[in-house]
């Protein structure tokens, strides 16, 4: 019984800072709840997989966030509004990196971003199909994302394991 007492203090504890620094990820979500009429859908085990994430810290990556919403009817049609969402709740500390729509399949994309202390990065990335609408924010280190833009490759191979990345078994 302590033992368990003691790893939920310690779980509480590494989650608080991340819980602080949630409220423009949250206020997003809502305002796209909100604006777009849809609700997030639960994911489980979600918080289990944060803590992991915010304990183990991979390369680059210290912690993050996701919703994601159903939208049976596709992709919602007045994306222009969620730049309006993002001005409103986002406080104006966002800034837009990039937009894509595709014409073929009708889904949208949004990428920004925003200095979080320290040499961290706030990442935020918004994509609106067929089906769902997923909204991602990650705290990332600068220095990890412009290796991975030189060199997408090696980002890649981050996540696979040593024996299922080629690219280092060559002569």
């Amino acid at each position: 019984m302590r033992t368990l007492l003691v790893v939920v203090l310690l779980g509480a504890l590494a989650a608080a800072p991340v819980a602080a620094g949630d409220s423009d990820f949250h206020a997003i979500v809502r305002g796209v709840e909100s604006g777009y009429g849809v609700h997030r859908v639960h994911i489980p085990l979600f918080g289990l997989a944060r803590f992991a994430v915010n304990i183990a810290q991979p390369e680059g990556v210290k912690d993050f966030d996701m919703a994601i919403f159903s939208t049976p009817d596709g992709a919602t049609r007045d994306l222009g509004q969620f730049d309006g969402i993002m001005r409103r709740v986002g406080g104006g500390h966002w800034s837009p990196l990039i937009h894509v729509r595709s014409r073929r399949d009708g889904e949208w994309v949004y990428v920004y971003a925003r200095p979080e202390g320290g040499n961290d990065w706030r990442m935020l990335v918004a994509t609106f199909g067929r089906g769902e609408t997923v909204v991602l924010e990650a705290r990332v280190n600068p220095e990890f994302l412009a290796k991975a833009i030189d060199d997408p490759e090696h980002a890649g191979s981050v996540f696979n394991s040593p024996q299922n990345d080629t690219s280092r078994n060559e002569p």
